[in-house]
């Protein structure tokens, strides 16, 4: 007797459920075709300090047919942010290497994570990195890196916009663009 009673309660519940449900589901108004449409606020330089302005950072190719590399830094010192050069693999393929001289929270040496790049009020691009070691100015200290086919979109938006804000696990900044789209198109084409 209280096995069909219990049955009965879980069979009362389970209609109620259905019946009231779709009244609450039509109850939620859901967002308009404009609301849907309307893109997020560009982040703001408080929150993302322009990395490169104190220095007087710019986008710089260098063409060396060996290997050609483009560089996020200040003109004609070795004082870079982001490193780009090409890795042609066996098969013929061909990685970027990227490496972010700068050094998320929390983070020690071998530790993947991943991190956003946002080109102005477009879409977060993620990417997955590893903090590797890396020799700089005969010092070793460890790094974010990461390798990305020469087709990721990483590259176009950082080619045409006008600035980018990366989010490296925290450590949040941002970096102009201009001279990106030139360094970066002929950079492209040398390391196919």
């Amino acid at each position: 007797m209280l096995e069909k009673y219990s049955r009965f309660v879980t069979l009362a519940t389970a209609a109620l459920a259905m019946t009231v449900s779709p009244v609450f589901a039509q109850a939620t108004n859901p967002p308009s075709a404009k609301e849907e449409l309307v893109r997020p606020d560009i982040p703001s330089r408080e929150h993302y300090p322009d990395a490169g302005q104190a220095f007087g950072m710019t986008w710089y190719y260098n063409n060396d047919s060996d290997n050609p590399f483009v560089a996020f830094q200040v003109p004609e010192t070795d004082n870079q942010l982001w490193t780009m050069s090409c890795r042609k693999q066996k098969d013929g393929s061909v990685r970027i290497a990227n490496m972010i001289i700068a050094t998320p929270k929390e983070l020690v040496a071998e530790d993947r994570f991943g991190f956003t790049v946002r080109v102005d009020d477009r879409r977060s691009i993620g990417v997955l990195a590893r903090m590797l070691p890396a020799n700089i100015e005969g010092e070793d200290y460890h790094m974010p890196q990461f390798y990305l086919p020469a087709s990721h979109a990483l590259f176009p938006a950082l080619a045409k916009g006008n600035r980018a804000y990366v989010n490296l696990n925290g450590n949040k900044f941002s970096l102009h663009l201009n001279g990106s789209g030139d360094a970066l198109t002929k950079f492209l084409k040398a390391c196919q």
